[in-house]
């Protein structure tokens, strides 16, 4: 059980005795608030949930034995489950699965940008394995030409996967990369380009330029970050420095099965202002890479509460 679960279920359980009345009202929901920040909710996204929590328990009819816990279980989760739910759903598999339909030919470019030490490169491998054993041609641009090791990392999960990698020497221009993949992929009708791109321990100046570039030169139709969901506030700030400084359109946590404070899943989306959470890393093998549902994460936020 996650330590935010265990908060949680231990304020939940508190509630039960809580005689319902303004005071008592405000105090909970302080309390909630803490509880949110600690297990790494960012301030801003915690008063949202506190102030939109209240308005949805204004006209609230109390009955008449209830208690603090009836009155504010139902508001939380539907105000959790507002923060999650993307205001736009991403779909890759149906995104191709359309372009075949309507006999698209031209490939799926999709950008993945996040700093160092995230899991970005393996992450890359677990979406590629997705795709592949959905029979979809891919081929693995490997613009990240900064980290030493990265090429042969990135490489090595390909010729794992049997798909091939477009490389290039270290030092070399990321984009030039990134543009023979795309060429490489219309030539022989490939259906995905998947670009890996360098990360640095923070977002600066250097790392957004140099994104920025690949992203001129590439085109991508889509452009994902990759965050490491155990960093909490630390992905939840990168998520809202790429958007604004290049534009992404959805989120993939990694490390989701040893994450114990749930912060940044409940703040990514309101971060970057409705954008989705598509996928959470759940394991180390190929396979564990799950396809996010607020529903289910919600659900089992509260289950047995």
């Amino acid at each position: 059980m996650s330590l935010f679960k265990i908060g949680l279920k231990s304020f939940v359980q508190k509630l039960k005795t809580t005689e319902i009345n303004d005071k008592n009202i405000d105090k909970s929901m302080k309390e909630f608030r803490l509880l949110l920040i600690k297990n790494s909710v960012g301030s801003e996204v915690a008063n949202h949930v506190i102030q939109s929590t209240k308005e949805k328990m204004i006209g609230t009819r109390a009955e008449r034995f209830s208690n603090m816990r009836n009155l504010l279980i139902e508001p939380l989760k539907e105000t959790i489950l507002e923060i999650i739910t993307p205001k736009e759903e991403i779909d890759v598999l149906q995104i191709l699965e359309n372009r075949k339909k309507n006999g698209i030919t031209k490939p799926l470019v999709i950008l993945f940008l996040g700093i160092n030490g995230t899991g970005k490169t393996t992450t890359i491998a677990k979406f590629a394995y997705l795709l592949n054993k959905e029979k979809y041609r891919i081929v693995i641009a490997a613009a990240d030409t900064f980290r030493s090791g990265a090429q042969e990392q990135i490489k090595e999960h390909a010729d794992r996967l049997k798909i091939k990698c477009i490389e290039g020497k270290y030092g070399a221009d990321p984009s030039s990369i990134a543009f023979d993949a795309i060429q490489h992929a219309n030539a022989r009708n490939l259906h995905v380009v998947l670009i890996d791109t360098a990360g640095r321990m923070a977002v600066n100046h250097d790392l957004i330029g140099e994104m920025k570039k690949i992203k001129r030169i590439a085109e991508p139709d889509l452009t994902f970050y990759i965050g490491d969901a155990l960093t909490g506030n630390d992905a939840v700030n990168q998520a809202r420095d790429f958007d604004r400084e290049i534009g992404i359109n959805g989120t993939i946590l990694c490390k989701m099965d040893a994450d114990e404070k749930s912060g940044a899943v409940i703040s990514v989306t309101y971060a970057t202002g409705g954008k989705p959470i598509l996928y959470v890393g759940i394991g180390q093998s190929y396979k564990d890479l799950e396809r996010f549902d607020p529903k289910k994460f919600v659900q089992g936020l509260f289950e047995d509460i």
